[in-house]
């Protein structure tokens, strides 16, 4: 899937499309929102849920990652026999 098919889709499908293609990286807080921030193929969603509201914002580029990249865990992507 690439950033513009899932763009095209409905809430309800890209909601659809998170649960079956996406990898939840990481969580955090914004405000009274929080923020689910995904990886499909070669982009990224966050998904902002506050109270009965949800939104999604979706990019291709690295510069919204900023705000996670304290919490992401890249340990495990690191070969310690090496």
């Amino acid at each position: 899937m690439t950033l513009y098919e899932f763009n095209a889709l409905s809430e309800s499908e890209q909601t659809e499309a998170l649960k079956e293609n996406g990898v939840e990286l990481t969580t955090r807080s914004d405000g009274e929102s929080t923020v689910t921030l995904y990886q499909i193929d070669s982009f990224y969603v966050e998904v902002y849920a506050h109270k009965l509201d949800r939104r999604y914002r979706s990019f291709l580029y690295t510069d919204p990652l900023e705000p996670y990249l304290g919490s992401i865990d890249i340990t495990g992507l690191f070969d310690k026999d090496k």
